[in-house]
């Protein structure tokens, strides 16, 4: 669904404008072998299906870069395996290489996160960590009006000690959307709370402030059990659309192909005023909110440029209790401890 979104505007092939896609921590090739597809769906779709376009997608289009040997092995297979497009694929670390002086058009990747070795190429902070890093790298690599779609921590979003890496990002792009991941997205590999972040390039040097709002959005249900156990839900409606997957698109009892709530709420959803309701998977009866469209005017440095959505839409409310209340906790809490001394 992330290429799919990302690629949006690239229906139909035109030799005259032919463009790069780079996934520069590729990994065994996901986001490139899904981005081909959705690619050739779309020329298929436009017929503009041809020799040239296949020989585009096959030679030309896709560059992935990944440190470890075989996983850009694993990579070259997949990709021929989905049509070929294997062609641009290198053992490199992607934060020490110049990509031959390489510009993209667009970038997807799941960056790997946590303490590197490499310093971020920006002046707002020092900071080796590994997706600050990836991400100052991916703004280098892109042209003027390059598109991405980076899968980020938390932190990078939220963090005050950030504050100044945010403020830099915005300086050069365009934050179009950042989309909530749930919890368990990534498990068993990893529990991190992540997010899609969709950027577009503006300028090399600082400029003002994007005008365009930003579209927050949080998927709360990916079609598996929001635990670590990530098995499918498979629940479904009586018009065979799915109860806890926003994602993925389904086919109508009436045989009709209906786009996932993802891609139907896609740049326009806006519940922040009421809420969504929904029914989760212990079939209980949920509302809350899921989306606006956000004012980049109100983010400040009062509030740390914080760009998570559950701020914005479901900001944290703790639960006060009185003294007395307390009291009463730490005397049964004594009491307990009694009675296993």
């Amino acid at each position: 669904m992330f290429s799919k979104l990302l690629l949006e505007n690239e229906r139909s092939f035109n030799p005259d404008k032919k463009f790069k896609v780079l996934d520069l921590a590729c990994g065994t090739g996901g986001f490139l072998t899904e981005s081909f597809k959705v690619l050739k769906n779309n020329y298929e779709r436009s017929k503009t299906v041809s020799k040239a376009s296949l020989k585009f997608l096959s030679k030309e289009c896709f560059y992935g870069v990944d440190v470890r040997e075989e996983n850009i092995q694993r990579t070259k297979l997949n990709m021929f395996l989905v049509g070929d497009g294997h062609t641009n694929m290198f053992i490199r670390n992607s934060l020490k290489w110049d990509f031959n002086g390489e510009k993209f058009d667009y970038i997807i990747t799941n960056p790997p996160y946590g303490n590197g070795t490499i310093k971020a190429n920006t002046d707002s902070i020092s900071s080796s960590r590994m997706e600050i890093a990836f991400l100052c790298k991916i703004i280098g690599l892109l042209k003027i009006d390059g598109k991405a779609c980076i899968i980020l921590p938390d932190g990078v979003l939220e963090n005050p000690s950030f504050s100044k890496l945010r403020k830099w990002v915005l300086d050069r792009c365009d934050i179009n959307s950042i989309v909530s991941l749930p919890k368990f997205a990534f498990a068993p590999y990893t529990k991190e709370k992540t997010y899609a972040i969709f950027l577009t390039k503006r300028s090399e040097l600082p400029t003002k402030i994007q005008k365009n709002k930003t579209w927050i959005y949080i998927i709360d249900n990916d079609g598996l059990a929001n635990s670590d156990k990530r098995f499918p839900t498979k629940l479904r409606n009586n018009r065979n659309g799915w109860m806890h997957d926003e994602i993925s698109g389904w086919v109508s009892t009436d045989g009709e192909e209906m786009p996932g709530l993802l891609e139907e709420r896609w740049m326009n959803y806006d519940d922040s005023s009421s809420g969504t309701s929904w029914i989760n998977e212990k079939g209980e009866k949920e509302n809350m909110k899921k989306s606006r469209l956000l004012e980049i005017s109100t983010l400040s440095q009062e509030n740390h440029f914080n760009f998570l959505p559950e701020y914005w839409l479901r900001p944290y409310e703790p639960k006060y209790i009185t003294k007395e209340e307390l009291d009463k906790e730490i005397k049964k809490l004594y009491s307990e401890i009694g009675k296993i001394i």
